[in-house]
């Protein structure tokens, strides 16, 4: 079991956001580093490396499209496709690649919306 500290209002889902959350630790047993849930709509997906999911994501009647990623989460189910509605358990995380840094959200659960 999951517990989740609630949904993200959109505007709440930030790099600077994910950022002063991965600096107000220390996270660690008995002191989880928050964990949100929400609805989203794929937009795009990819197996990475045979393991991982990579998603393009966004919230339901809104624009703005999120990275997220779950990893060893592809053998577990297949790719969704887009227009697919997932319920997501994530953390805001920061990715760090060639010098840009970006909000993604790190997928520690996923499900069919309403399931």
């Amino acid at each position: 079991m999951l517990y989740s500290d609630g949904e993200l209002a959109p505007g709440d889902c930030t790099l600077a956001i994910a950022e002063r959350l991965r600096d107000g630790g220390p996270w660690g047993q008995g002191f989880p580093e928050p964990l949100f849930d929400g609805e989203f709509e794929v937009v795009a997906a990819r197996t990475l490396k045979e393991r991982h999911l990579k998603l393009s994501v966004r919230r339901p009647g809104l624009d703005e499209v999120l990275d997220a990623i779950a990893f060893g989460a592809a053998g577990s189910c297949p790719e969704p496709l887009p227009g697919t509605r997932l319920r997501l358990a994530y953390r805001l995380d920061v990715n760090e690649w060639n010098g840009r840094r970006r909000l993604q959200l790190l997928v520690l659960h996923l499900e069919p919306a309403g399931a």
